[in-house]
């Protein structure tokens, strides 16, 4: 006889499969079954999977008879031989189990990478004043790290692709401890620049962890991903400010509990390093998170080798690459231009403040944790947002926000305004760039970056737009000082609403071709 829609509603095995597995059905034909047919194995199966996730999707069969499950059980590849009209008739399943990304090792990662910034954002310019320097020399401090960043990330790139993940990312935190070490004793502004750098050596993995987001999941779920990876770089970079004020405060209280005690001299605690010592601890736990059996490593470039493209013809494969080329350039100024207006708020922000409002540095600090934790909660929804707009939408949009906030920043716009309404506008310029420009802006071009280099490996061209992004920061933070030291901070917020504004002129003018690239 013909079996057709094959259900577990006939054999004493039915509760079990009712009780354990609900939503799992096997619609299997089957021809010419001995009456020793038994679904021992199905349901031994099908109880084993519904322990871990049931199933919310029927199993089809193939053409060559073999069954074909979906969302059986997360990452599993599920697998039957032919049934035979000489044997029990009962399908041979097997399961074999693949490792889970390690999104929340790696996103922990991510959010120590940008922690080691914010962390101390409002004790830098302290600190570079106790040491006699300039909000010139607080650009080169501030460019110290990214200069850091921009000279490994394409090596670590390049190395994560060829050779996994876990070496490199175990290699940069180990530099971490080092730069933190080091800048819990800092005596001058060379000795800072120098940990700056270090600290710039081992954080310059944001290109290895974007491109193991956008390597383990499919090319139109990049952008969601990434934006959850922003958020906790975000986070890392403003809301950490909040932690640094506290710690400011606690190193101070330690201090002053152990003066009297020469066994603490060693640590050297100051309210202004004494941040260098969370950033150790973080450093030190990520590297127990690289040394667990758990975490999951694979060599993209194996990878991306199964599924290679057949090769094009020769005229074909130049335009290809010329094409490939032109976007690439297009998605590092993209990053530069937003990368460098958040480095030209970090450089004077906090001067800005303490300048016009009398503001000290830790309560700066709480305000632009504040403003981040917005920009957090935006880059949490983008996959909410991916409903509304598309990639270059979002692009416009940041952007347009961010213009809105540079002229907040200009003082000779608002010349009549009192001291209060100087607070409530410097605020409003503050929640404009970090609670919503920047991140929605920045995240929307990562997402539209790693879209339109389609299946290419991401280790090397994360690497490179990361660099872009921190030689922004290098470059945009110290020319930010020299012109605020010679015309003042208007002329930096008025250029640099200008250079936005026509980046937003070119991407209304261009929209289709920006959209045709990640189509």
């Amino acid at each position: 006889k013909s079996w057709t829609a094959l259900q577990l509603t006939a054999h004493p095995y039915e509760r079990v499969a009712k009780e354990k597995s609900p939503a799992i059905t096997f619609d299997h034909h089957i021809h010419q079954t001995p009456p020793l047919f038994t679904l021992q194995p199905i349901l031994q199966f099908a109880t084993r999977g519904a322990r871990r996730r049931p199933s919310r999707r029927r199993s089809r069969t193939r053409p060559d008879g073999r069954v074909q499950a979906s969302n059986m059980s997360t990452y599993n590849s599920i697998s039957t031989r032919d049934v035979s009209p000489f044997e029990t008739g009962a399908p041979e399943v097997v399961v074999t189990p693949t490792d889970k990304p390690s999104f929340v090792a790696v996103g922990y990662m991510v959010l120590l990478g940008d922690t080691v910034r914010g962390i101390f954002f409002p004790t830098l310019w302290p600190l570079v004043s106790s040491f006699g320097g300039t909000r010139a020399a607080q650009g080169v401090i501030v460019a110290a790290f990214s200069m850091g960043r921009v000279l490994v990330s394409p090596s670590y790139g390049r190395y994560s692709t060829n050779h996994g993940y876990r070496r490199v990312l175990v290699f940069a935190h180990c530099l971490i401890v080092v730069g933190a070490l080091l800048y819990s004793r800092v005596w001058n502004l060379a000795s800072l620049f120098c940990a700056q750098i270090v600290l710039g050596f081992g954080c310059g993995t944001l290109g290895v962890t974007r491109a193991y987001f956008a390597e383990s999941v499919p090319r139109d779920l990049r952008t969601v991903y990434l934006g959850r990876v922003t958020a906790a770089q975000y986070a890392g970079l403003t809301m950490t400010s909040f932690l640094g004020s506290c710690l400011s405060h606690a190193g101070a209280y330690l201090r002053d509990e152990t003066a009297a005690d020469p066994a603490w001299a060693w640590l050297r605690l100051s309210p202004l390093t004494f941040a260098s010592y969370a950033v150790l601890l973080g450093a030190l736990v990520a590297l127990l998170l690289l040394a667990s059996p758990s975490f999951h490593d694979f060599v993209p470039a194996e990878k991306s080798a199964q599924t290679a493209p057949a090769a094009l013809e020769e005229g074909a494969a130049r335009a290809a690459d010329r094409r490939h080329a032109n976007l690439v350039w297009t998605g590092l100024v993209l990053n530069v231009i937003t990368k460098g207006s958040i480095g030209c708020y970090e450089t004077l922000g906090v001067a800005y403040a303490q300048a016009n409002l009398d503001l000290p540095g830790p309560t700066t600090g709480y305000y632009v944790a504040a403003c981040g934790a917005v920009g957090v909660a935006f880059l949490l929804s983008f996959k909410q947002l991916g409903r509304l707009f598309d990639d270059v939408e979002l692009i416009l949009y940041g952007i347009a926000v961010m213009v809105v906030s540079c002229v907040f920043m200009i003082r000779r716009a608002i010349p009549a305004a009192a001291d209060a309404d100087l607070l409530g506008i410097w605020i409003s310029a503050m929640f404009a760039m970090y609670g919503v420009g920047y991140p929605v802006g920045h995240t929307a071009v990562i997402g539209w970056f790693s879209k339109a280099m389609k299946n290419r490996p991401q280790g090397m061209l994360m690497g490179l737009f990361a660099s872009a992004g921190s030689l922004a920061r290098i470059v945009f933070p110290i020319c930010t000082g020299l012109v605020a030291d010679s015309f003042g901070s208007d002329a930096v917020f008025a250029t640099l609403a200008t250079l936005l504004g026509a980046t937003l002129c070119v991407l209304v003018a261009y929209r289709a071709d920006f959209r045709e690239a990640i189509a």
